[in-house]
């Protein structure tokens, strides 16, 4: 009886072992997936938008720039959304860029909307409110690539 019961909890401990090494595989696979989707969303031309909006006077310019930088974002969301990371440690942080991502995209909606009814102050303030939910992305992204590498 001792050596079954030995031998089952051998099992289990090596059991225990594959599925953390499951989990790290997991993480890692999950990890290039992120990188992967976030480094094809930077590059391409629709993100530096919101940057280039403030350099024109026309409200209707920077509108509708305003729109199609929401329109990146909100794609952003959508693809972080898709990826279904389960990682215990990772999960959690896509979920934070991911709703970086969507507030970004309703944020600069708002903008849009104020300048297209011309309320000038209330998209300045729209704006400094995009410009503070993208200073949160910083410290994210250096979380998950401590948790990447």
């Amino acid at each position: 009886m001792r050596s079954r019961s030995g031998r089952t909890g051998a099992l289990l401990l090596a059991f225990a072992g594959l599925s953390v090494g499951c989990g790290k595989f997991q993480q890692a696979r999950e990890c290039g997936s992120f990188v992967k989707t976030v480094n094809a969303w930077l590059s391409r031309p629709e993100e530096r938008g919101a940057a280039d909006a403030g350099a024109s006077n026309d409200p209707k310019q920077v509108a509708g720039e305003a729109r199609r930088t929401a329109a990146h974002y909100a794609e952003l969301a959508q693809r972080l959304a898709a990826l279904h990371v389960q990682s215990e440690d990772l999960a959690p942080r896509v979920k934070r860029y991911q709703d970086i991502a969507e507030t970004a995209d309703r944020t600069l909606q708002e903008v849009a909307e104020a300048l297209e009814h011309g309320d000038l102050a209330l998209a300045r303030k729209k704006r400094v409110d995009f410009d503070t939910v993208a200073k949160g992305e910083p410290a994210l992204v250096k979380e998950i690539n401590g948790l990447c590498r």
